[in-house]
């Protein structure tokens, strides 16, 4: 009896779409590139000519050439870059004296973004920025810059093809499956056909984009203005504008120059960055528009959602008002500020408890309510808190809230879970109390079921690993 013949390995289908060969960025990428610096420079220099209010033209060709040395190396770059895509694998390759070659595995593609900032969007430019799993915002691929024509249209080829090619790798050759299929064949479930609770994000390159979300202009200035930023910039104005009432010292004000801009600029980051957020289900996953100056187009794939967070500020609930956000496997942007890197990605930066409640119905399966109060000996301990602190859990999450003046509430996947932990504090020890931490991949939300009776934490402790080792076999 013969041994049979090793089955062929799986075929990697071509990118047909994406032109063969190497290609460069877009011509006016030194522009863009250099479009912030070289305006802070021409600020500098004529800050310097005015207060020289003379400038012979000797000091002209100075600043000229100083001009000309700015977007000169921004040419360079641009001259020494360029990339392809060949053998399923996008190639960059930069650098004039060290060069810098990298390679990104289409089928590792988690996401890919457009982004447009102010220069960008008035020359028509848009830049690719592609999450790769299990990297950072500084290993990611970057494609800057393009028309926004030819971006828009690369990206869908290429999230055609690292959803083909996830497909081929996933089911051996020879059994057909999709390694024996088309390079189109991939197809997933629609939640809006299928109906509201179902969780899964549409993958159906046939299904239609559907609006699920738009967030209004007005109700995100009122409710940034009710924000902790908002109160501080209210309270610094007030502060100034008593000082000089009493004072009668306009001059003085400088003192509080500084720490106004700093106030100003986290309020207008905040509104720039989220102003006309639109979420809609595509057939590549959740959709993300935002931006006023700065525009980005995000995609949230199936599988890269590591905890969903729903916050209530005790000025926003008056309003009926409250904030769904998202964390996301890899960072949201490059270069972002130590307080954007803490904020997660808002799928509603403010709305009604309906909308809320609507789009839970989208990014979870299932949706367990924090039914499970705490021992009432936790007043004690947290005597405003404890009416809040809960918890709750199913087969696919485990669910928590606490606070007093911000309430939040808390999904985490079962699936995602990399480490269960106990935790007793010398208050709890003395009241018999414990809690229970989830981590995840995330890093910047951890699932905390606090204040629980110390028999109910070790159950916990003890069941929950199997839980999330069973529901990640049901994701497999």
């Amino acid at each position: 009896m013969t041994n049979p013949l090793p089955a062929d390995p799986p075929r990697v289908p071509v990118a047909e779409g994406v032109p063969a060969g190497w290609h460069r960025l877009h011509p006016l990428t030194p522009v863009v590139r250099a479009g912030s610096r070289l305006f802070a420079l021409v600020a500098v220099l004529a800050v310097i000519a005015l207060a020289n209010q003379r400038q012979d033209s000797s000091e002209i060709v100075t600043d000229l050439v100083v001009i000309a040395l700015a977007l000169s190396g921004g040419f360079i770059s641009w001259l020494v870059t360029r990339w392809q895509v060949t053998d399923g694998v996008l190639r960059i390759d930069t650098g004039l004296i060290r060069r810098d070659s990298r390679r990104f595995p289409l089928s590792q593609v988690q996401a890919i973004d457009v982004v447009q900032s102010g220069l960008a969007r008035i020359l028509g430019l848009a830049e690719l920025q592609l999450r790769v799993a299990g990297g950072d915002a500084s290993r990611g691929g970057r494609l800057a810059w393009l028309r926004l024509a030819d971006a828009e249209r690369l990206r869908a080829e290429l999230l055609a093809y690292s959803t083909a090619a996830r497909a081929i790798q996933a089911v051996p050759a020879g059994t057909g499956g999709p390694a024996d299929a088309p390079l189109a064949s991939a197809v997933a479930v629609d939640p809006i056909a299928a109906g509201p609770g179902t969780g899964a994000i549409p993958a159906s390159a046939a299904t239609p984009e559907q609006q699920l979300f738009r967030v209004r202009s007005g109700q995100l200035a009122v409710a940034i203005a009710l924000s902790r930023p908002g109160a501080i910039a209210f309270a610094v104005v007030a502060a100034v504008t008593a000082f000089v009432a009493v004072t009668g010292k306009t001059a003085a004000t400088a003192t509080f120059l500084p720490t106004a801009i700093g106030i100003a600029a986290t309020v207008w980051r905040w509104f720039n960055g989220e102003y006309g957020t639109t979420v809609t289900a595509a057939p590549d996953g959740l959709r993300l528009n935002s931006g006023l100056i700065q525009t980005t187009a995000e995609t949230i794939r199936p599988g890269r959602i590591q905890a969903v967070r729903l916050v209530e500020p005790l000025a926003w609930r008056p309003f009926g008002w409250c904030r769904l956000e998202v964390d996301v496997a890899g960072p949201r942007v490059r270069r972002e500020s130590r307080g954007e890197s803490g904020r997660l990605r808002a799928l509603i930066p403010v709305g009604t408890k309906a909308d809320a409640m609507q789009m839970l119905g989208v990014v979870l399966t299932s949706q367990p309510m924090p039914d499970k109060p705490v021992p009432r000996r936790v007043r004690f301990k947290a005597p405003l808190e404890y009416h809040f602190l809960a918890f709750g859990s199913d087969d696919n999450y485990v669910v928590s809230s606490d606070g007093r003046v911000t309430r939040t509430t808390t999904w985490i996947p079962l699936e995602k879970v990399q480490s269960v932990r106990w935790v007793q504090g010398p208050v709890q020890r003395w009241l018999r109390l414990s809690s229970v931490r989830l981590d995840v991949a995330g890093k910047r939300v951890t699932g905390a079921i606090e204040d629980r009776a110390d028999a109910e934490a070790r159950d916990l402790l003890m069941r929950l690993p199997d839980l999330a080792r069973a529901a990640r076999a049901r994701a497999a």
